[in-house]
């Protein structure tokens, strides 16, 4: 017994603490399961575990950049501040999850077995959408991973089978919300969207046509080809943060953000935070473009094999082509949206503050306005869009108030509506909340 205790400890609980590890060899029994080449197999391995690596030490970095910031307004003006962004999440589960990161990548297999199971026997269940946008995957696997051992305290089996079967249900469910305005919007392409937004999608879908006349859609406007510039991330994000953190920085006073940047001209740093911002983003896209493009292969080739018709759920920016006016426009509606709604707060002296983020403006409210434009025109689009806004902070509140975590939440408009609302009832069922 002792021999095989330290065979565990010394072999196997180490690549259980690692994500990189378990989504590499996961990768690895895909590619040889559908007889890949081993130059292939050796590639597709290698690519998940350095991009999850980049993803993680992405988010590492961000941390270090911006917890400061989060605690010097605790300090000097006694409230919490939330940035609302999945990668600030991620890096706040990391510090919160520690040895126990490992365990997300348990939660990831296992709800991508819940749903492979819920459409192999979708004669009963009516469900028939695959979610395979892996980077989602893995950002939503290691929130509900820590939700879960937040509020029961269970051990790694307990912890990774709750989450994994909640995850399941939620991307099995959620894909399918999608399903019909998604092929109706695509004109039949086999797919839905698998993203974060799946409620509010869907809600689109419904009312739009009660706001306004699809044949009023927004794609008959000619836009200015400079606002093309925002679909760059690395032009985006650094201009949206800059905006967003440069008044929020200088409440701070010269005094803090001296001590903060550690430089010569504090000047400096109002620009810096911005573009470091857009530089951990890039390491982390890169890190998931890695990751995502072996790890989707592996799961599409196995599932094809297995449920041949089956919907398969992409990212939603995969809808962006087919109404990019839309996707401009409920960016910048949203946007104000969120800025009015973060007004609120200060006029109400919340103690929480969420702050604003570039990406549920655009990769979850530009998805959204698709559905809105689509089936409700250019009216249905502002309205919707505008009210996502509220949404993202008003719902993120909620949220933040109860997730445990520390300067982050994931913002996305199901995490502001669906999520907030499984936690109070964790919360009531909770040993130890």
């Amino acid at each position: 017994m002792e021999i095989i205790s330290n065979i565990f400890n010394q072999f196997i609980n180490p690549i259980f603490a690692q994500p990189s590890l378990i989504l590499g060899i996961v990768t690895f029994i895909g590619l040889v399961a559908l007889k890949k080449p081993f130059p292939e197999i050796l590639k597709g391995t290698i690519k998940t575990i350095i991009g999850v690596l980049l993803l993680t030490n992405g988010s590492g970095l961000m941390v270090s950049m911006f917890r400061p910031i989060i605690f010097a307004f605790t300090e000097r003006f006694q409230i919490t501040g939330v940035i609302i962004d999945p990668y600030i999440t991620l890096s706040a589960v990391t510090e919160a999850l520690g040895e126990k990161l490992g365990w997300v990548g348990f939660t990831m297999l296992i709800g991508f077995g819940v749903n492979i199971l819920l459409v192999v026997f979708r004669k009963y269940t009516h469900l028939h959408s695959l979610f395979l946008t892996g980077h989602v995957m893995f950002l939503q696997s290691a929130l509900i991973t820590w939700i879960v051992y937040y509020y029961f305290g269970l051990d790694m089996m307990g912890t990774v089978m709750t989450a994994g079967i909640l995850i399941g249900l939620y991307w099995s469910i959620g894909a399918q919300m999608n399903a019909k305005p998604t092929q109706i919007i695509t004109k039949g392409a086999g797919l839905t969207v698998a993203h974060q937004q799946h409620l509010m999608n869907w809600i689109a879908w419904k009312i739009s046509p009660f706001l306004g006349k699809p044949e009023n859609s927004i794609e008959k406007i000619k836009f200015p080809g400079w606002l093309d510039e925002f679909k760059k991330v690395e032009v985006s994000v650094p201009i949206v943060m800059f905006l967003i953190f440069t008044p929020l920085l200088a409440l701070l006073g010269r005094e803090t953000i001296q001590e903060l940047s550690g430089m010569d001209s504090w000047v400096q740093y109002f620009p810096l935070v911005a573009l470091s911002f857009g530089a951990y983003m890039l390491i982390m896209n890169l890190g998931i473009s890695m990751f995502v493009s072996e790890l989707s292969e592996a799961f599409k080739g196995v599932s094809k094999k297995i449920l041949p018709d089956a919907l398969i759920g992409v990212d939603g920016m995969a809808l962006a082509p087919y109404a990019p006016n839309a996707v401009i426009a409920g960016f910048l509606v949203c946007a104000l949206g969120q800025f009015s709604a973060v007004l609120i707060l200060v006029v109400m002296n919340s103690p929480i503050l969420i702050i604003p983020s570039f990406i549920p403006v655009f990769f979850d409210a530009a998805i959204t306005a698709v559905f809105a434009d689509t089936f409700g025109g250019w009216k249905a689009l502002v309205v919707i869009s505008f009210l996502l806004g509220f949404i993202h902070i008003f719902g993120s509140l909620w949220a933040a108030g109860n997730s445990g975590l520390v300067g982050g939440w994931m913002g996305n408009s199901d995490w502001a509506t669906i999520w907030p609302l499984i936690m109070e009832g964790m919360k009531a069922i909770s040993p130890i909340r």
